[in-house]
């Protein structure tokens, strides 16, 4: 299973049960923006991010290369939804003010991605990317997650989920980098909520291809005995990794 496949298949899942990020990092993002007039999401998926882009930009185009993900689009006035590679689009040279990647940018080319990035960037525009970590609940649950879940798909992940592992840490940017607050994604979550979006992980669904098993399945009633009433809500903390850099003016 390729890794196009993978965030193709059950896209109406990912729409579904995957976190949002907080509404403080796009704030922050439209202070640290030369201008408003226009921003793109690549790699959109569901378009979380460009609709939360949206709230600060008078237009936001977001793109992906799987049709499936766009189908789920989440419908916004001020977004339009277009298939499109990231490291060839049609828009116009120095058209964007802001362009951001949602835990997906460890997927492109990175080269090619960044020349793109120069051409459709204004002068002064900010690229922002960023992705997120491995979650904290409870001490009880995380050990239980790791050893039942998290190590036995670890082998599963491709190498570009290596780059989220390490938080981006070795991530090259185009431009000179931004210094950035620290930003933390929290969802009141039950653990039904928690088992579905376990369930969206590429290496999750690269087990089930190879091994023809389900591996959620096999510790589920364990982690529903921990988390205790089926309806009963637990924070789930993700630390985010953002890099930023601004193009010269």
């Amino acid at each position: 299973m390729n890794n196009a496949q993978t965030f193709s298949k059950d896209s109406d899942q990912y729409a579904k049960h995957r976190p949002q990020y907080p509404d403080e990092l796009f704030a922050y993002l439209s202070e640290i923006s030369p201008g408003h007039d226009s921003a793109w999401d690549c790699a959109t998926g569901n378009g979380q991010a460009a609709v939360s882009c949206a709230r600060y930009f008078s237009h936001v185009e977001a793109t992906d290369i799987s049709g499936e993900q766009l189908q789920h689009g989440i419908p916004h006035p001020k977004v339009t939804y277009s298939i499109c590679p990231a490291e060839n689009t049609p828009f116009a040279n120095q058209s964007f003010d802001l362009v951001t990647v949602a835990t997906a940018v460890h997927w492109f080319d990175q080269e090619q991605f960044h020349r793109e990035v120069e051409r459709v960037l204004k002068l002064r525009g900010v690229l922002a990317v960023w992705t997120y970590g491995y979650f904290e609940i409870e001490p009880e649950i995380d050990a239980v997650i790791r050893t039942e879940l998290l190590d036995p798909i670890d082998r599963f992940w491709a190498s570009g989920n290596r780059k989220v592992l390490n938080g981006y840490r070795d991530l090259a940017l185009p431009f000179e980098e931004i210094d950035t607050p620290t930003f933390i994604m929290r969802m009141e979550w039950t653990v039904t909520q928690f088992l579905a979006y376990m369930r969206t992980w590429s290496a999750v669904k690269r087990y089930i291809a190879e091994l023809g098993t389900e591996p959620v399945d096999g510790f589920e009633t364990k982690l529903k005995s921990l988390w205790g009433e089926p309806e009963k809500t637990k924070l789930v903390k993700m630390p985010l990794f953002l890099r930023v850099s601004r193009k010269p003016a």
